[in-house]
């Protein structure tokens, strides 16, 4: 009797971790659309990327920076992205926000060759960046799941996963694949603007 009740009492703890981690990957999926949205709005209503919006200091007043109007969002311009959004009140603070996941936003331009354009990343805070390696293979491929219409394919479609600054080739993605046999972090996710 003692030994059914421990089971049912470990089998229980192992569905609440499951619950909370879905929790956090849908609550992580919601805010990458959010920011997506907000930055279509910017661009709709401004007609400029905001970071990169050359004329933001007119729109905003002085002390907004305004970035170069290239259409890439680069040095600097990652920074002025969050402040550029929460002047035009599409988010609430003009820094980079945090994750459920942990880790932080943040916006660049081209991280890998395999990626141009614009992007917003995930991953653990790593300077001024946010390119460490935040997420296990699992769960960057549950994001990648749900966020992109159920495509598999770490390295196709509009959310991209990819290895994490000081991690070793291979820790997140092998041969094309998630390398779910590791466990540990090494991967950040990416969202096409």
């Amino acid at each position: 009797m003692v030994l059914m009740i421990i089971g049912i009492i470990a089998g229980a703890v192992f569905k609440g971790q499951d619950l909370l981690e879905s929790a956090k990957v849908r609550a992580t999926l919601s805010d990458f659309n959010r920011y997506k949205m907000a930055v279509m709005f910017y661009q709709e209503t401004y007609g400029a990327l905001p970071g990169d919006d050359n004329e933001a200091q007119s729109r905003f007043g002085n002390g907004v920076p305004g970035g170069n109007g290239n259409g890439l969002i680069q040095g600097n311009e990652t920074a002025y992205f969050w402040v550029h959004l929460f002047k035009a009140g599409q988010v609430s603070s003009d820094k980079s926000p945090a994750s459920k996941m942990g880790g932080k936003f943040s916006v660049v331009s081209g991280p890998t060759s395999q990626f141009p354009g614009n992007w917003l990343m995930l991953g653990k805070e790593n300077g001024e960046s946010a390119d460490g390696a935040l997420l296990t293979p699992k769960q960057a491929q549950m994001l990648k799941i749900k966020g992109d219409e159920g495509n598999t394919k770490p390295d196709e479609g509009i959310f991209r996963v990819t290895e994490g600054k000081g991690v070793a080739a291979g820790q997140c993605i092998r041969d094309h694949q998630f390398n779910l046999s590791n466990s540990a972090p090494a991967c950040i996710v990416l969202l096409q603007l």
